[in-house]
């Protein structure tokens, strides 16, 4: 238990290893968690499984036929293209996560630990599962590195994003005829998941300042810092670091920028099992329950159950830096 001096914070208590808080003076306020921004659960495409139609949807992809460029014989029927479809299955599972808190610790605790405990579990699932959206994204194969570098381990410092680099993204994704994605304000654009140090390399390049004289608001208050030629750069925290991949010695930390287009990734659920589900069970709450005969603890809970998956390569480019 902590002293007179320390504070839970810096003991690092458990409070489901607590049975009672010390009784002791202390601002009776829940401080702002500091927490990251969750930001890649919000850009994917939504589907719906029907309940108790199985875990498994898929996706389907016409491709365009090769263009129709020859004209047609007089009175002569052309021969019949054949469509070429592409099935992209996936399968949903569940995830969550659950904690005990003692009936003691909410009988004579100075706050109410359970509903602090559901909360903070509400932060807890968006942000475990914003990290399964982004980490498949991460995985994906289009790749660029800065400075013309062929692999993460050749990233070396000074191999910052540029703008010439910007311009070759966005040229890709043009190429491939990927469509621009709706944007907060409204209009279209493609859109890069960015750490928030390489938004302030970026932030220092006189084209970002040209290009940034006047920002859309309603883009800013959803966490995008600004644009460049027709890139929308979503300042996001979570944003893959691979630390101590890159070059030098010791290897550099590598951060890695995901630009997509429309289409790009799919998030299926089941009936909105997705949105997280908090679970709570008081200790007196239910007295069938033989697992805890006594009511000596109370649980907190969520759950969700989704999967994401990537839908078309050509619209992700995943670009790694270096950030100094």
């Amino acid at each position: 238990m902590p002293t007179k001096t320390q504070t839970y914070a810096q003991t690092g208590a458990a409070y489901n290893a607590l049975t009672a808080e010390q009784a002791e003076f202390y601002q009776r306020a829940l401080l702002e968690r500091l927490i990251d921004q969750t930001v890649f659960m919000k850009y994917g495409k939504k589907t719906n499984i029907p309940k108790r139609a199985g875990a498994t949807t898929s996706f389907r992809r016409m491709e365009l036929p090769a263009l129709s460029t020859t004209a047609i014989v007089e009175g002569t029927t052309p021969d019949a293209i054949d469509l070429s479809i592409t099935k992209i299955a996936a399968t949903v599972k569940q995830y969550g996560a659950w904690t005990k808190l003692s009936d003691f610790l909410d009988l004579t605790g100075l706050d109410p630990v359970l509903t602090e405990t559901a909360q903070m579990f509400g932060d807890h699932a968006a942000l475990s599962m914003d990290v399964i959206v982004r980490d498949l994204l991460a995985a994906g194969t289009n790749v660029r590195y800065a400075n013309s570098k062929t692999a993460r381990n050749q990233v070396a410092a000074g191999d910052k994003i540029t703008a010439a680099d910007i311009i070759k993204i966005r040229t890709t994704l043009v190429k491939n005829n990927v469509k621009q994605i709706k944007l907060p304000s409204g209009g279209k654009g493609y859109l890069a998941f960015t750490h928030p140090e390489v938004i302030a390399n970026i932030m220092q390049m006189q084209e970002w300042k040209d290009q940034n004289t006047y920002v859309d608001t309603k883009n800013r208050e959803q966490g995008i810092a600004g644009q460049m030629y027709g890139i929308y750069f979503m300042e996001a925290t979570t944003a893959p670091v691979y630390a101590g991949t890159g070059a030098g010695t010791p290897p550099i930390d590598v951060y890695a920028t995901i630009v997509i287009g429309e289409d790009a990734y799919g998030i299926p659920d089941i009936q909105g099992s997705s949105k997280p589900e908090i679970i709570v069970k008081n200790s007196a709450g239910d007295h069938s329950d033989t697992s805890n005969p006594m009511n000596l603890y109370s649980t907190v809970a969520w759950k969700s159950a989704f999967t994401a998956i990537r839908l078309n390569e050509n619209c992700i480019v995943r670009y790694e830096s270096a950030i100094n």
